[in-house]
């Protein structure tokens, strides 16, 4: 057992240095637990489709996807700008910790406040304010749980978070069981999603504690010394999130209900594409900001690791979804209406694969002291959305809403890349290896067609996923040893 000489952060090695294989094991962890939590919010969500008519599942999404947007309050980057803050030895961890959850949870009320004045003045219908009502109560309690995760962040310790909302992710699931058979309105089954972060509040809370001995006290001096630091981050993570939500809002207000309706499903992909990126990015700013300034060869074993990660990944996800998103949609989603989605969830994951290199570049220029060309770049991308949206959507719907946030992931992530290859620390960077992945993603594509042609779709996903996995392993891009050098945490 170690303690510090604040004698805050008392878990065993609680800021050691992390393993050769941190990263690899907290990403796993992360993001098997977000695959478990996907399938049961899957289900949760196929229950409330079937429930609920076309009209109100529009209604719902719009809900969520409104709230989402309110993370421009109330995360603001503040959360990756408080690592700094927590790895330092000269801080008492106890009251800087202690500290930001209180921040956390006073800009979580004003991102709820802010939700419900939006959906008042604007005059929405009833059940869009119930609604908004009651799962806004989401937002008060995510918060506080996001903020308890720099204590298992800082300390490389994300598999104890993903457990927690696992079983918070079983209790909604639960709920939304018992709501689809006792029958219940719109707004009842936002109160699963309020559950959720109920259970993982309650769980993380008490191991927060063994890690850091919070000192819970109202701190305007650290608060406005996070939200200084933050300010290009807020910024530019402002922009990024209205341009990755306002599409929903604008085809709502321009093609309706159902159309929002058919839109939320391609998301329901996108949202289960994200979680990759959600799993990497926690643990390896850490490691970066660990490595920054004086490791220059971890730093650049970080990036490197980062790219191979999401390399591999987008391969997968991208030949799969290429060629199964039509029959895996009416499998999933009865009505006739939802298969017209399928179109935009194959562009939408294409977006999202390119966002997750944009996403990785971010934690790189924060994690060197370089993210203030952020919001500019970001900015730019939102007038770039907002501008095609207006033009594409009367036209095209939803089709042309992917389609555009297509255009715009492209449009931020080329110069976020730029801008990290000018880092002296990366310039070294190795990975002209990882073009050999293309050939596999090829003999994927080609070997999923054919097989598609002579055997049941659930036969032909499987075959190919094996055989991407096989041409991956083989084409070396990830190392000598190839898929085992990534897995067990080699340096490149």
């Amino acid at each position: 057992m170690t303690t510090h000489d604040d004698d805050v952060l008392i878990d065993e090695s609680g800021t050691a240095p992390p393993r050769r294989d941190a990263l690899v094991s907290n990403t796993g962890a992360m993001l098997l637990g977000r695959v478990f939590i996907a399938a049961m919010g899957w289900a949760g969500t196929l229950l409330i489709t079937n429930h609920l008519s076309t009209s109100e599942f529009g209604q719902f999404t719009f809900v969520f996807s409104l709230l989402g947007m309110m993370s421009i309050v109330t995360e603001m980057g503040v959360g990756r700008v408080a690592i700094n803050g927590m790895l330092d030895d000269r801080t008492d961890r106890g009251r800087f910790a202690g500290s930001y959850v209180v921040m956390r949870c006073a800009m979580g009320l004003i991102g709820y406040l802010l939700a419900m004045v939006f959906v008042l003045l604007r005059g929405y219908p009833a059940p869009i304010v119930r609604t908004t009502l009651v799962a806004g109560l989401v937002v008060l309690l995510a918060t506080p749980n996001h903020a308890f995760h720099l204590a298992f962040q800082t300390s490389m310790r994300m598999p104890r978070v993903a457990i927690a909302e696992v079983i918070g992710q079983m209790a909604q699931l639960s709920l939304t069981v018992a709501l689809v058979i006792r029958g219940g309105s719109l707004a009842w089954f936002a109160v699963p999603a309020v559950l959720c972060e109920t259970v993982i509040l309650s769980i993380l809370y008490p191991m927060a504690r063994r890690l850091v001995r919070y000192h819970f006290v109202v701190d305007v001096r650290q608060w406005w010394a996070l939200l200084r630091e933050a300010v290009p981050i807020s910024i530019g993570a402002a922009m990024a999130t209205i341009y990755y939500r306002v599409d929903t809002l604008m085809v709502r207000d321009i093609s309706g209900d159902e159309a929002v309706a058919v839109y939320g499903v391609a998301y329901k992909f996108v949202d289960l594409a994200h979680f990759m990126v959600i799993a990497l990015s926690v643990p390896i700013l850490t490691l970066l900001v660990r490595a920054w300034p004086d490791d220059h060869d971890g730093f650049r074993q970080g990036v490197h690791k980062g790219l191979s990660l999401l390399s591999v990944a987008a391969v997968v996800v991208l030949t799969e979804t290429l060629l199964f998103a039509g029959d895996v949609i009416p499998l999933l989603y009865r009505k006739k209406a939802y298969a017209d989605a399928a179109d935009a969830t194959r562009v939408l994951i294409l977006a999202e694969c390119i966002g997750w290199f944009g996403s990785l570049a971010f934690s790189i220029l924060v994690a060197s002291g370089r993210h203030r060309r952020y919001p500019v770049v970001t900015g730019l991308g939102l007038v770039l959305n907002v501008t095609l949206n207006a033009f594409v959507i009367p036209h095209w719907s939803y089709n042309g809403a992917a389609v555009d946030t297509l255009i715009t992931e492209v449009f931020v992530t080329v110069p976020l890349w730029w801008f990290v290859l000018r880092i002296p620390t990366v310039r070294g960077l190795r990975a002209g290896r990882l073009l050999r992945l293309l050939p596999s993603a090829g003999i994927g594509l080609a070997v999923g067609f054919g097989l598609r042609q002579v055997a049941p779709w659930p036969v032909a996903a499987i075959a190919t996923l094996a055989v991407v996995g096989g041409a991956v392993h083989l084409s070396r891009a990830t190392g000598r040893r190839g898929l085992r050098d990534l897995l067990q945490g080699a340096q490149p």
